[in-house]
């Protein structure tokens, strides 16, 4: 009897252990297969990060046209009705894209169109960047980069994204979109400037009409530490070459023909690259990967960084920090980083180590900016030739706190891009 107990309590055992690891091995299979769900996303975003994206390549400013027409800026861009407008955006359906070429009367059309939410990025985004930005599947050909993205609320069921460096138009069908819920979003929205698009030089521009009240702001400046670039660019300290030239740092490793300088004076770290063995990404939105690649590997703060510009079809890139929609320049001798790459996709890569922190009281009263057409006067008078410039645009000057040299100051002014880079408009008066 007891030898028949021992036989009954084996064999339970023994179906127990069979069933869990039955079990095991299914929830094994399971784990597994969740997992090559998740590490096999669509293109774009095994391409950039993204998280990476909702910081650095979200809007910048936000238009809102009132039923009547009257458009103004949003001057809170990390407001929570933001959010919510952008969650209605992700639970929406977008489809049936048409792309055209348009005039500058089209594309002001577009800009001006009446009840609608406009998204407005400081210079062209693939479309692929929204889709993952949004969850959207919108389809992509070589005319679908875009730097407005126009969300009429009037129940036409419409979207447009702009193209104002091309001037083209991409109309979308906009489903599953609670209209009226996203306007009233927008109708509490804070913003107090006045602005309009007025054709200028073959572009259709975002002009301010009226003068520009722009409070001054204060901030405790972070201060990174360039070894911090080092280890995450180059690799252990000890593995590397250190030299000094010209009161400059340079960290070298010989095995993949990389380096950093370190610039004390400017406050920059500059990584450059040298491998014939590189090839030069063959699209815009590859040549932003790359970058943004990089830039995950340092692993910097991008609450207030945001795409700036880029130039010779993404060669060169530029990423600024934003204060409630403005850039600010002068933070480092071309931006909060700058990239560049060359014919063979070799990366010159310019980091700022300073980052700007917690905010601090400023008292200064508010800085009145004149209107886009006061400053085209300004120029005109000067004998400034359209010739001679590319773009203006109000911004903030970051300027060292006289009274702590651990805070910076964000001046509002007008800045002018030149064909030798920015500067204030002022500056530029003067030094003529």
């Amino acid at each position: 009897m007891r030898n028949k107990n021992k036989f009954i309590q084996s064999s339970v055992l023994s179906v127990l252990l069979f069933i869990a690891v039955a079990i095991s091995v299914a929830l094994t299979c399971f784990i597994f297969s969740s997992f090559g769900k998740r590490e096999a996303p669509d293109q774009a975003t095994a391409q950039q990060p993204e998280q990476q994206l909702f910081e650095v390549f979200r809007p910048t400013q936000y238009v809102v046209t009132k039923a009547s027409g009257k458009q103004q800026l949003v001057t809170n861009t990390t407001d929570e009705k933001i959010k919510k407008i952008g969650n209605a955006l992700t639970n929406s359906q977008i489809t049936d894209s048409k792309t055209k070429q348009a005039t500058l009367s089209e594309i002001k059309k577009v800009l001006s169109l009446k009840k609608s939410q406009i998204f407005r990025y400081p210079d062209v985004i693939p479309m692929s960047f929204f889709n993952t930005r949004y969850s959207q599947n919108v389809a992509t050909n070589k005319n679908s980069n875009f730097d407005y993205f126009v969300l009429p609320l009037d129940h036409s069921n419409k979207g447009y994204f702009v193209n104002t460096k091309t001037n083209y138009i991409t109309t979308v069908s906009i489903k599953k979109l609670d209209t009226n819920s996203v306007w009233q979003q927008v109708n509490k929205l804070p913003k107090n400037l006045t602005i309009d698009f007025k054709s200028y030089n073959g572009r259709v521009m975002l002009n301010y009409p009226k003068k520009l009240a722009l409070p001054v702001y204060s901030y405790l400046v972070n201060h990174r530490d360039p070894k911090t670039y080092v280890s995450a660019l180059l690799g252990t300290i000890n593995q590397l070459t250190i030299t000094e030239e010209n009161n400059k740092t340079i960290y070298t490793n010989k095995i993949n023909n990389q380096k950093i300088i370190y610039d004390p004076n400017w406050e920059t770290v500059t990584f450059e690259e040298n491998n014939p063995k590189n090839k030069l990404p063959k699209s815009y939105s590859d040549r932003l990967n790359t970058s943004i690649s990089q830039i995950n590997l340092v692993q910097s703060d991008l609450t207030d960084t945001r795409f700036y510009e880029s130039q010779e079809d993404g060669k060169k890139i530029t990423f600024r920090t934003y204060v409630e929609g403005f850039p600010v320049y002068f933070q480092s001798e071309s931006g909060a980083i700058h990239m560049t790459m060359d014919k063979r996709g070799n990366l010159t890569s310019t980091y700022s180590l300073n980052e700007i922190g917690v905010p601090v009281p400023n008292r200064q009263a508010k800085v009145v900016l004149p209107s886009t057409a006061e400053v085209m006067k300004q120029l005109t008078e000067a004998g400034v030739k359209p010739t001679e410039y590319n773009f203006i645009t109000p911004g903030y000057e970051w300027l060292i706190n006289q009274d702590s040299q651990a805070a910076v100051n964000m001046q509002p002014t007008w800045m002018i891009e030149t064909h030798t880079g920015w500067q204030s408009v002022s500056s530029f008066l003067k030094a003529r």
